[in-house]
């Protein structure tokens, strides 16, 4: 079984990797959000904008929690890892590709031309979506796994 530990392995990387995504981008949906005047003030004072933003917080935030877990159980080689990766990965490509879908959304009509990175980020989540299985697969694969026991 040291493929199936790899490629446990890798899902927990990868996870990790999108949370880093998922992060930056909200990050920069706030920044945007803050710098764009619309009606006299920023954006960001809207209230629908405080609500998306405080869901893609909440969000990362659980998808971090998860991708730091899985990466402490690779870590620890913890007999529990197939399921915690597939968790973690699982997480994190649902939150990167909402999150990207969202900082498109906040930046408007820049936010998918070539004059802003942020259709980059959107192709990056939705590739690493898919690597190594989507969110489906990932969470029959925990089941799966927790349902032996």
């Amino acid at each position: 079984m040291p493929f199936a530990k790899t490629l446990s392995q890798a899902a927990a990387c990868l996870a990790c990797e999108m949370v880093g995504g998922a992060q930056r981008l909200r990050e920069s949906a706030l920044a945007f959000a803050k710098m764009r005047m619309q009606f006299g003030r920023p954006i960001a004072s809207f209230q629908s904008m405080k609500h998306k933003q405080a869901d893609m917080l909440l969000e990362v935030e659980l998808a971090k929690s998860a991708a730091y877990y899985a990466a402490a159980a690779a870590a620890d080689d913890d007999l529990e890892l197939p399921a915690i990766a597939s968790l973690a990965k699982a997480a994190a490509s649902d939150t990167y590709l909402q999150t990207a879908l969202h900082t498109i959304q906040i930046h408007g009509g820049i936010g998918f031309t070539w004059d802003n990175d942020t259709h980059l980020w959107f192709k990056r989540a939705k590739s690493s979506e898919v690597f190594l299985g989507d969110s489906t697969f990932h969470r029959e694969q925990m089941m799966r796994v927790w349902g032996q026991q």
